[in-house]
């Protein structure tokens, strides 16, 4: 089962993440949560909290791509790292004290990570 955060990245390929300070309609704000496919932001100096589309009137900060090749799992629908010859890396999958390794590993992605997910995963020197 994936998080609410998770699934809006991945329908609409936007880096939003808990706690990223953003721009909303031209004001600095910050996500704190999300639901029912829309953020929740709280911009600064104001004390509600304004459900809104991960895609409007909301600018996001630059994120550096990933250090290594990520995609969508077709089986799992996780973000999860590639091999170099463009297929899912080996990975489990499973839920409250059992897994078993992902049929989908081996496979193609669904779709390619356009995005930063994961903050330990940053390149160190520019992309070429």
């Amino acid at each position: 089962m994936t998080s609410t955060m998770e699934w809006i990245r991945r329908t609409y390929d936007v880096p939003a993440r808990h706690r990223m300070r953003i721009t909303y309609d031209g004001k600095p704000a910050t996500i704190v949560g999300a639901g029912d496919a829309s953020l929740r932001i709280r911009v600064d100096g104001d004390r509600r909290i304004l459900p809104t589309h991960p895609c409007y009137r909301i600018v996001y900060p630059a994120v550096p791509e990933p250090a290594r090749p990520r995609g969508w799992c077709k089986h799992c629908m996780k973000d999860r790292a590639m091999t170099r010859d463009g297929v899912m890396g080996p990975h489990r999958w499973g839920g409250k004290g059992w897994s078993k390794p992902c049929p989908g590993a081996g496979q193609p992605p669904w779709k390619p990570v356009r995005n930063q997910t994961h903050p330990g995963e940053q390149r160190t020197e520019p992309a070429r």
